[in-house]
């Protein structure tokens, strides 16, 4: 078992956390008030949306980003979605999506030191951000003291992460589901993009679990957009939903074992030991199939 004690690793284990949770109810959404609140609250930072009286949890850039960085190794500034596609987003579907794509990038390059390209993607979230009118929903204030924490890369990721859940937050108060949908959903196919990239046959099994952890943000996301799914009134939403549905069903190829295990809280030293395990197993084919079908998908998102 391992246990983490830095805020940000704490806040990591939340969504691991969360993610296992609603894996072990079969994929059904539960009211919050059937979830056990020492379940539901493991920290005053989740990421966790209430939506209709349903509990979804929608993955953070930043927080994908790290649980992908072990992985998406040695660094290669080639596997992030380009600037230079900037001037291609003219639509709120664009802007939104990549917000996430973007976002996800953030958190690889932070987590890497890599700071000159970190204030190089922050403009673009800004622009962005700008363009779609959710300048308001992020913390520009907080973000602005990104320079000035360069080379603390605690600080950094911790000030991105508050400025992603603030905006998702935002969207999710204002009914602007859709936006927030497709802001997560461009983050977790560039997070699922580092980690098929960077998949070997050493780390096939890392792969294949992270796939699985993913699985149900998948499903989350596609509720999300689904109420917003019309062919006429927004045909790239619904294209992005049909082509996740169909990743969906490549990803029912993951056989999973899980054996749940109540976990271990320490809320003095803010700690949090997940004792549950949950393994997956999948054949090559599949493996294959999926890596071909988020490529396709994140063309879609960043061209």
């Amino acid at each position: 078992m391992k246990v983490l004690n830095m805020r940000l690793q704490y806040d990591l284990l939340a969504l691991v956390l969360t993610t296992m949770l609603l894996a072990s109810c079969g994929g059904d959404m539960q009211e919050i008030g059937e979830i056990p609140q020492d379940e539901m609250i493991v920290t005053e930072k989740t990421s966790n949306f209430k939506i209709d009286n349903k509990v979804f949890h929608l993955p953070n850039p930043v927080q994908i980003s790290m649980l992908m960085k072990d992985i998406a190794i040695p660094y290669n500034k080639d596997a992030l979605s380009p600037i230079s596609n900037l001037e291609n987003y003219s639509t709120s579907f664009k802007q939104a999506v990549n917000i996430g794509v973007y976002g996800a990038d953030l958190g690889y390059i932070a987590a890497n030191d890599k700071n000159q390209e970190a204030l190089t993607h922050l403009g673009a979230v800004k622009k962005l951000s700008e363009a779609l009118d959710v300048s308001s929903a992020f913390d520009f204030s907080a973000l602005e003291k990104f320079g000035s924490n360069v080379g603390d890369k605690e600080k950094m990721l911790s000030i991105i992460t508050g400025a992603y859940k603030s905006c998702a937050n935002f969207l999710t108060e204002e009914n602007r589901h859709d936006l927030a949908g497709l802001m997560m959903a461009g983050a977790m196919i560039e997070g699922l993009h580092f980690t098929l990239s960077f998949a070997n046959a050493d780390n096939k099994q890392v792969v294949i679990d992270q796939l699985g952890a993913q699985k149900q943000s998948l499903d989350n996301v596609i509720l999300v957009l689904n109420p917003h799914y019309s062919r006429t009134n927004a045909p790239e939403l619904s294209s992005l939903v049909d082509m996740l549905v169909d990743l969906q069903a490549s990803l029912g190829g993951l056989q999973t074992n899980y054996s749940f295990k109540e976990s271990t809280v320490d809320e003095a030293n803010k700690t949090c030991t997940i004792n549950s395990t949950n393994t997956f197993r999948m054949n090559d084919a599949t493996l294959s199939i999926i890596t071909g079908k988020v490529a396709k998908i994140r063309e879609h998102i960043i061209s």
